[in-house]
């Protein structure tokens, strides 16, 4: 209907632009609509022809597939299995040997960004930067520096270890790898700590910065066992090799002279630090003078040994050090 009534407006409206000889009834019937019968024909659709299948067939059909299924599944584990039995110890075994070596690699990449940093530490601080310049120098992109996630510490860290090595290396060389005995234990002790002080020489402007990374409670346990295992190593090949109270005393004491040192290093404008050396040759006499008045009062002597036996010992313990020497 909505057609009928669309072409009647159209026929209207025809009527209104056609010439007036135009408009004669039987110019005007042939533009009556045509009966819409079009509309009211309905199609009529073939019907589906349904096919049937024998049920019983079918299910057969289907477990010989799943049977075949299983033992093809069988087969493949135990085969699977058997490969495991041989080859399982050698294949576990190169695994961990090809993580070893990746992260030897890794470790060496390092080593040698590390390495190349330290002569931009005067120029960046101990800093994130000199890692990047260290980087590029070593043919790295500066990207790389996200293998350093502690930041600056990592370059501390690295150069406090290295700065050890190179200590122990050639207390290792004067005593004939602990060998020789020492004329002097004293004068051992505070060459020894003047030769690890000099190194930093190089960076007295920037230590400070270096000493407020560590002093950060997440570098903290870090730098203590380095500083804890450097003034063992020192102690041993000045050849104390003790095993009584006094050992873990003899240790914390020259760990604190060492740290005393180094602050009055820090402030130090005399030539070539003359005031330092004195300052440290001072406070080892004063331990010294210290342990021999204590020895003389046993009470007094055991109080004081055990405070700082079990200050040392729990500081090893939370760091999961050990001293034992082979």
């Amino acid at each position: 209907m909505a057609n009928v009534r669309c072409l009647q407006k159209l026929i209207r409206l025809q009527k209104l632009l056609l010439p007036l000889n135009a408009q004669s009834p039987r110019q005007l019937a042939s533009l009556q609509p045509r009966p819409l019968t079009f509309l009211l024909a309905r199609r009529n659709y073939a019907s589906d022809e349904k096919t049937t299948t024998n049920l019983n067939d079918f299910r057969a059909r289907e477990e010989q597939r799943e049977k075949e299924r299983d033992a093809a599944d069988e087969a493949a584990a135990k085969a699977a299995q058997k490969e495991a039995g041989t080859t399982g110890g050698t294949g576990s075994g190169g695994s961990g040997q090809q993580d070893d070596a990746k992260q030897a690699k890794v470790d060496a990449i390092r080593v040698k960004i590390l390495d190349a940093a330290l002569q931009h530490v005067p120029q960046h601080g101990w800093t994130r930067q000199a890692i990047v310049q260290g980087a590029e120098d070593s043919g790295y992109p500066s990207v790389i520096h996200g293998m350093f996630p502690e930041g600056g510490f990592a370059l501390v860290s690295h150069f406090n270890g290295k700065c050890n090595a190179q200590l122990v290396a050639s207390l290792e060389q004067k005593t004939d790898s602990g060998k020789l005995e020492v004329e002097n234990p004293l004068d051992f002790l505070v060459q020894a700590v003047r030769q690890r002080l000099e190194m930093v020489a190089p960076y007295k402007a920037q230590w400070p910065q270096a000493m407020g990374l560590i002093a950060q409670p997440q570098n903290a346990p870090t730098a203590l066992a380095q500083v804890l295992t450097l003034v063992d190593d020192i102690c041993y090949y000045s050849g104390d090799r003790s095993v009584d109270f006094g050992w873990y005393t003899r240790r914390v004491g020259l760990a604190t002279i060492m740290k005393m040192t180094e602050l009055y290093f820090l402030q130090d404008t005399s030539p070539g630090n003359a005031q330092t050396w004195e300052f440290l040759k001072n406070r080892m006499d004063e331990a010294v003078q210290l342990q021999m008045m204590l020895s003389q009062t046993e009470g007094m002597t055991h109080t004081f040994q055990r405070s700082f036996n079990s200050a040392f010992i729990t500081a090893r313990n939370i760091l999961g050090l050990g001293y034992n020497r082979n």
